[in-house]
């Protein structure tokens, strides 16, 4: 089994929770790695890694922007996606940031522009794209997620696997039951190889 980890906006790939994952699934299955804050360029290199990792029991995890960008992966290559607080249109949510950027775990700065809030548009897949994977997409929320609204993105994944943990917030603070819950419920052994 491969895990690759796909962070967030303005974020890095590393952290407690690719920690908690390496823990859990072994250093040497879990690829997490800094993307570059271009979303075309993002989406090209983690299409080169999943195409290359696909036939290795591979799963994406996915928070906040990488989330939208682990969904849009699942949804091309049909491998499973955990989406953990997820960003569903990212091109909406990150309007607002739009210039001047720093990277709060790399210190990198960089602009944030329209061209790239268009890539995301673009790479927003249709509902009944969505749909069509609703077997390998599995969505992990903190209810007081301060910057996406848990209820909405739950309302979005209605019919599909979704767990809402009480509190939190957007960094994600079930990560420990999340493992757990993934184990028991989505590996091979689990509900998603009854599929």
């Amino acid at each position: 089994m491969k895990v690759i980890y796909i962070h967030g906006f303005n974020s890095a790939g590393f952290g407690d929770k690719v920690n908690k994952l390496k823990s859990a699934f072994g250093e040497e299955n879990v690829i997490s790695i800094n993307l570059p804050y271009d979303p075309d360029k993002a989406i090209k290199l983690l299409s080169y890694l999943v195409e290359r990792l696909k036939d290795d029991d591979l799963y994406l995890f996915g928070t906040s922007l990488g989330g939208f960008y682990a969904m849009y992966l699942a949804i091309r290559y049909k491998v499973p996606a955990v989406l953990i607080n997820p960003s569903i249109n990212p091109y909406k949510s990150l309007k607002e940031e739009v210039g001047k950027q720093i990277n709060y775990k790399t210190d990198e700065e960089y602009e944030f522009t329209e061209e790239h809030l268009n890539t995301l548009k673009d790479l927003q897949p249709t509902k009944e794209e969505i749909i069509k994977a609703k077997d390998f997409i599995f969505v992990y929320l903190d209810e007081d997620d301060e910057l996406l609204d848990s209820r909405e993105t739950a309302e979005f994944f209605k019919g599909f696997y979704v767990k809402m943990y009480p509190g939190g917030n957007h960094r994600f603070q079930h990560m420990e039951e999340l493992i757990e819950d993934f184990r028991k419920n989505i590996m091979k052994e689990g509900t998603y190889g009854k599929r």
